[in-house]
């Protein structure tokens, strides 16, 4: 009797089972077409969310499923080519051209597809039209990879025959020209491109090598260290240096011998008074440099030099030379320019003026090591110049008021040429971002970075009329948000749209959102990876792309990063191995990278927020896709970065500000833009 009903129960369980199936089956023949719209729809969720593998395989089912839906077969080849499977996204995209021929967009990336993966005759066996810079272009370098140089030459001149602007087509022309040494031409090409976009910074050290070539040895030695700074650690770099001073090592003398006339030439220049009663003012402690060993400056006013417990410990006249240094056992040591000893103390030193007018000039300031902006420089600032002692050497401070501070933080951060209201614009966000973060760093001796990790700070050169009185007009002017100064963000250029917040600041507030710029059409929901990628590639008109107000390269950029660049960058952080891939896991809803995963013979890294653009070669911004170019060994021999914008895109688009006041806008409208329901208060 059991057995019966037990029979019974599974016979209607297997009948209702059979009578599901039938009524799924008959519902998705009858929606057919919203059924795959979900499942796409589930799979950008999953792109987007960081379940990268999850999506393409949701992408590759709904294809084996729906063969003839070009546009989700075609966003399955970016992110087959991403991951780097190449056969399988060239299988796809050879179908896409032979069902669509005279779809431009499928050829081309069947052609980048097919170079990326090596497939170099296939390349150049795919016919395209002669007016294509696209064709022209990976034509060119596919030739170059088979050493067809007059070949790949004839193909890269079209491209910027075509394009005028195309600074990786000027930078294979010149390793093209380094090939045949040909270093005059190389010379010229590299320099193009550097000029187009100097973030490309590995065309840094082939021009040192044209000048190598050239015989001009003191160019090729600047050349390098510029690639050092740019690429730190890089061990062909310095072994090139070290060569290049063990054969000419009257390059070091003549160096050193420059910068001390360069010490005793320059004079401190005098500031402008700060406009009004300073009485209320803020002052700030800005950072200027960390681990210093050795710092050379140059009074701009009759000074003293005080130390941490109150007592004068030396006074002179303006312009003198002194050099301060830190020995192993933590003191400071100052010297003058004929290496007199004048003070030895453990304590921290403070040299100071009476002469509100007088500036201290710090001569090879070191700025933007990892990043193609890197340098040296000599600068000249207001106020106070302290100097802590650490364990790994000394702190250099700088104390100013806040306006005074802004006068400097203005024009560094943004050309003082630009229209009135955009300069405005930039001084109220900077003031509020300097009180909204003040003693951030508080544990190291200061409040703020004198560098763009937190505000660009150059120092009185950089001030102007104009910009005193963009500042002057915003006296005490900050952005509140329920009665808070806000965490006033803003980078060079969004690429025409504003970002959120990265997830790892744990930080969304409603005034930060992203907005696209105001020629730009919003997103209608998440970018899917083909529109993605076609979206970063294309100068799409907005006030960001103002080309008075934006260089074409911060715009829209494509840079290539060797393989072996990434791993000595990350080398530090996990053992790796070699790099096999790249992928993006996570993404905002304005299509800006949250996280990578680095993957490797030995391991794997996933990296994210702000540390992808320093830890990927210095890039731009984090709107990118990137894709691997395969070489003989079958692992990555580079990558290559497509982007947009220049920056982290939260909060102001400094371009963007500045295309809005050409126009008309003013500095109210354009910080109500970027920073909607913020109210400007005035604190002083």
């Amino acid at each position: 009797m059991q057995y019966l009903t037990s029979t019974r129960f599974y016979g209607v369980l297997l009948l209702l089972v059979i009578f599901t199936i039938i009524t799924l089956i008959t519902t998705a023949s009858e929606n057919p077409a919203s059924t795959v719209e979900e499942r796409y729809q589930q799979a950008l969720d999953l792109y987007y969310q960081g379940e990268f593998y999850q999506s393409l395989d949701l992408m590759a089912t709904i294809i084996r499923d729906n063969p003839v839906n070009d546009r989700i077969r075609f966003d399955l080849t970016y992110l087959l080519r991403e991951s780097g499977r190449f056969p399988e996204a060239i299988n796809h995209l050879t179908h896409l051209v032979n069902t669509n021929p005279n779809q431009e967009a499928y050829r081309n990336a069947l052609l980048a597809t097919s170079y990326l993966a090596g497939n170099y005759y296939q390349v150049l066996a795919i016919k395209s039209p002669k007016d294509s810079v696209e064709a022209s272009f990976w034509k060119g370098l596919a030739a170059y990879d088979l050493g067809v140089y007059v070949l790949a030459k004839d193909h890269l001149a079209r491209v910027v025959e075509l394009s005028s602007f195309h600074p990786l087509a000027y930078y294979y022309l010149g390793l093209i020209n380094l090939a045949e040494k040909d270093f005059a031409q190389a010379k010229t090409n590299l320099t193009r491109a550097l000029t187009q976009d100097p973030n490309l910074f590995v065309a840094r050290y082939d021009l040192a090598r044209a000048y190598l070539g050239l015989g001009d040895y003191k160019a090729a030695y600047n050349r390098l260290k510029q690639a050092e700074r740019a690429s730190p650690n890089n061990p062909q770099i310095q072994m090139d240096l070290q060569n290049l001073l063990a054969a000419h090592p009257q390059l070091l003398v003549e160096e050193e011998k420059a910068a001390a006339t360069h010490r005793e030439t320059a004079a401190a220049p005098r500031a402008v008074p700060l406009e009004g009663d300073p009485t209320g003012i803020t002052t700030v402690r800005i950072g200027l440099a960390e681990q210093v060993e050795t710092l050379w400056a140059k009074t701009g006013g009759a000074f003293k030099l005080t130390t941490a417990s109150g007592k004068v410990a030396l006074s002179g006249n303006p312009q003198t030379i002194l050099k301060f240094t830190f020995n192993s056992k933590g003191r400071i040591r100052v010297y003058d320019e004929t290496k007199k000893l004048l003070l030895d103390t453990s304590e921290a030193v403070l040299l100071s003026y009476s002469d509100p007018q007088a500036t201290t000039l710090l001569f090879e300031m070191e700025y933007g090591r990892g990043y193609f902006w890197a340098g040296q420089a000599t600068r000249a600032y207001r106020g106070a110049i302290q100097l802590l002692p650490f364990p790994a050497g000394m702190t250099i401070v700088n104390h100013v008021t806040m306006e005074e501070y802004l006068y400097a933080v203005v024009p560094s951060e943004m050309p003082s040429s630009w229209p009135a209201a955009a300069l405005q614009a930039q001084a109220i966000a900077a003031r509020t971002y300097a009180f909204a973060n003040l003693g951030s760093y508080n544990r190291r001796g200061f409040d703020l970075m004198g560098s763009v990790a937190s505000q660009a700070y150059n120092g009185v050169t950089s001030e102007n009329s104009a910009v005193r009185r963009a500042v002057d007009a915003t006296r005490g002017q900050i952005l509140t948000y329920n009665d808070k100064p806000i965490s006033a963000f803003y980078s060079a250029n969004s690429g025409g749209y504003s970002a959120v917040p990265p997830a790892t600041w744990n930080f969304n507030p409603p005034y930060l959102q992203a907005v696209p710029d105001k020629l730009v059409d919003a997103h209608d929901g998440l970018p899917a990876p083909a529109a993605l990628a076609d979206w970063v590639a294309k100068r799409i008109p907005s006030y960001s792309s103002n080309p008075k107000y934006s260089a074409r390269s911060a715009y829209r950029w494509q840079v290539v990063v060797p393989r072996i660049e990434i791993e000595r960058r990350l080398q530090s952080r996990a053992n790796l191995g070699q790099i096999t891939a790249i992928v993006t896991v996570g993404r905002a809803s304005c299509g800006r990278v949250d996280h990578v995963l680095v993957q490797g013979t030995e391991g794997q890294l996933r990296i994210s927020g702000d540390s992808i653009r320093s830890s990927l070669g210095g890039l731009r911004s984090n709107l990118f896709v990137v894709a691997p170019k395969m070489g003989s060994d079958g692992l990555p021999e580079y990558f290559i970065f497509t982007g947009a914008g220049f920056g982290h895109g939260v909060g102001m688009d400094q371009s963007g500000a500045a295309g809005m006041a050409a126009d008309g806008y003013s500095s109210q409208a354009i910080l109500e833009h970027y920073y909607p329901g913020t109210t400007i208060t005035t604190l002083y």
